[in-house]
Formats: C-alpha cells, structure tokens, sequence
C-alpha cells in the first residue's frame, strides 16, 4: 500500500535535472512521484513557458524578460548547463509540452507566476489536456484563482501562502479561501503550518499542501500531521525514506 500523502516533484525531479525542464519531468516521472509541479509565465507573444524567474539570466545566461520575449527567442536559448554539461541541449518547455508527457495518472500542479493576463490561455490549455482533472492551478495571487473560478468552477486552485512574508491565522486563510472559492492551500514549509492549522483546513474541506521539502525527518513530521501532499525535488529519496517508516 502507498503514503496517503502524496509525494509532488518540485519544478520536476529538480535535484536531478534542470528545474522546470523536460528532462525534470521525465526524472521525477521515473523518481515515482505522484504529481509534478511546474511555474508558468507568459511569453510576449502569448505562450505559457515553464520558468520560474520573471527572466531567463540564472537559468541561461542570457538577460532576456520573459513577458518581453517571443516564443521563438526563448526556444533559441538552452537552460540546462548551469547544472552540467550533460544538460547543454535543453530548452524552455511549454506548458502543453509538460502536459503531453505526463502519464494519465500524475498530476500536474501549474504555479502561476504572473497576474490573471494568463489565465485566457491557461484555461484553453488546461480544457485541452486529457485528464483536466488532475490538474490544479497555484498561486499566491487571489485574483488569478478567483478569475479562474469565475470562467470554470471544476478547475481545482490552491491559494498559495507564505509564513516567511506573512503572518496569517488558520481563520483568516479559511476566509481568504472561501472567499475566492479555492480548494486548498500550499504552504511554505514553516512551523507555523501546524497540525491544528491543517487539521482545521481540512475539516473545513480545504486541503493542505506544503513545499519545499527535502529532508525525510521534515517530511515524517508532515505525514504525521496529514498533510495532502509534500512538495520536494527528491521525489524518490522522499518516498523511500517515508515509505520505510511504515
């Protein structure tokens, strides 16, 4: 029998391979991990590239703003040899490359990282996908999920928080979810995200997520307090240390 909690590879299997990248993809799908987790941004030409930073100068070397640049200028740029040589050929994906290569049974959450001038072009890709049902939309931007909910109420949305930036009551994130009719949280791996905070999501029927998680003793103290699932870029050595608990 598996973790009831499930184990999401952080911008793919990213100790492994170049972050937000195909090949991340293909390792955290061979690393066994339950879903991928992926951040979007719009080109200038009105495509959905995975990439986290606003530009491409630490995944590149090249200075170029994503919202500036077309699909084709991005393409012509690798962004893998920054961890290694091996990683020379890689290119920015885009978000329907991601969705193809994905199993039926993985799920896929999408980080947006820009405001709601995406969400047209998301929602196009999503209803796309095969399995739309598997995927759900991040983002610390309440906007983006309300207008997401506004246009289609079956896209599941987490709202995304951060103790580090913000000190929030379990109340107020309740309030803030229902308000904008999310359907859960992840948040950032953080004392604060507490049993009794998550225990009251959930009771609430909000689920709880939390990122970024590598090392197994935090990722024992996150499956006792029953977290939904656990965010980290070593989706295989997680799983091994966690399963052998049991």
């Amino acid at each position: 029998m598996g973790l009831k909690t499930k184990i999401i590879a952080h911008r793919g299997a990213s100790k492994d391979a170049p972050e937000n990248s195909l090949s991340a993809v293909k390792e955290a799908i061979k690393q066994k991990a339950d879903g991928i987790e992926i951040d979007v941004r719009l080109t200038a030409d009105n495509r959905i590239v995975c990439h986290h930073d606003k530009d491409t100068s630490r995944t590149t070397g090249q200075p170029k703003l994503i919202s500036e640049t077309t699909l084709q200028d991005l393409k012509s740029l690798e962004c893998g040899s920054w961890l290694g040589k091996q990683w020379s050929n890689e290119k920015i994906p885009e978000l329907w490359e991601v969705i193809e290569l994905l199993p039926i049974h993985m799920e896929l959450f999408i980080e947006v990282k820009t405001r709601k001038e995406i969400v047209e072009q998301l929602l196009e890709e999503i209803q796309k996908a095969k399995n739309p049902e598997k995927i759900t939309v991040i983002s610390f931007y309440p906007e983006v999920i309300e207008t997401i909910k506004e246009n289609s109420k079956d896209i599941k949305c987490n709202l995304l928080v951060a103790f580090e930036y913000k000190d929030i009551s379990t109340n107020e994130i309740i309030k803030q979810v229902k308000t904008i009719e999310a359907d859960g949280v992840g948040a950032q791996n953080h004392h604060k995200f507490s049993h009794e905070m998550i225990q009251g999501l959930q009771e609430e029927g909000i689920s709880a997520h939390v990122w970024t998680v590598d090392r197994g003793s935090e990722g024992e103290e996150y499956l006792k307090k029953g977290v939904d699932s656990i965010t980290t870029n070593r989706p295989l050595y997680l799983r091994n240390y966690l399963e052998k608990l049991k």
